[in-house]
């Protein structure tokens, strides 16, 4: 079954402390290629179902909570991700936002055909 779905993906990722003076062009530039490159990543963990080489990517804060909650492992993560649903194959993104500490990704997946065994 495939299905069209709408999601956010909330940058988790930290650009500049809030407050910070607005950064120049030219860092905006590589900021949003950084934010952009961490998406591109996780796109292909999902894509692939291999899950680990996306732990270094969560914020320090997220692999804190997965570490409280007794799973705070890169192993442990990969475990819980691949059998998590629903899955996504394909990816487009519809917007981006930025702001002087995120970027801000609006993401059209598609959900990925499910497997009969």
């Amino acid at each position: 079954m495939r299905g069209r779905g709408r999601w956010a993906l909330v940058g988790a990722l930290v650009l500049g402390a809030v407050g910070a003076p607005a950064p120049a062009a030219s860092q905006n530039s590589v900021e949003l290629a950084r934010a952009r490159q961490a998406l591109e990543d996780y796109f292909t963990c999902e894509r692939t179902q291999r899950f680990a080489p996306c732990w270094p990517r969560l914020s320090k804060r997220v692999q804190a909570e997965w570490a409280r909650q007794g799973r705070g492992t890169v192993s442990d993560y990969a475990e819980s991700r691949a059998a998590a649903e629903p899955r996504y194959s394909d990816f487009r993104v519809a917007q981006i936002r930025r702001s002087p500490s995120r970027v801000v990704f609006l993401v059209e997946a598609t959900r990925a055909a499910e497997r009969v065994s």
